[in-house]
């Protein structure tokens, strides 16, 4: 069974490198951009053994590819949720000893706020863009 805090990880599209340069892009860009992220984090992180350190190695470079890109408008709000999720998982790790164990309560009552932000941002796209950024790894 994974730990709760590689499940918290793996709700946030971990991106892979930005393709586009400064220009937005398209959905099927966008769906690319993230495709192979949430497998990478899931191989770089022991699920038994998370560490604080662990998700801010893995998070750090994340938010500042995420804050490279420029989703198409259809993906703007699921981008900006996406972002202000990662942002609030790795703030809270950043506030413990890099080799303690991760411990999901640490997140307290505001995980359920973000992710609940999170989750309302995935819900608010129409079916196809769902079904996109499903079929490509990103949900």
């Amino acid at each position: 069974m994974r730990s709760p805090v590689l499940l918290i990880l793996a709700v946030v599209p971990i991106f892979a490198p930005a393709c586009g340069g400064g220009d937005r892009l398209t959905v099927e860009e966008y769906a690319e951009f993230c495709a192979g992220g949430i497998g990478r984090a899931i191989e770089l992180i022991e699920p038994d053994n998370v560490t604080w350190g662990g998700i801010v190695e893995i998070g750090v470079p994340a938010i500042e590819r995420l804050r490279e890109v420029m989703p198409p408008d259809e993906l703007e709000r699921f981008h900006r949720a996406s972002l202000k999720t990662l942002d609030f998982v790795v703030g809270v790790a950043e506030d413990h000893p890099p080799d303690e164990q991760a411990n999901p309560l640490a997140f307290g009552l505001d995980a359920v706020r973000v992710a609940t932000q999170l989750r309302r941002a995935v819900e608010a796209l129409p079916d196809d863009l769902r079904r996109t950024l499903r079929e490509a790894g990103c949900l």
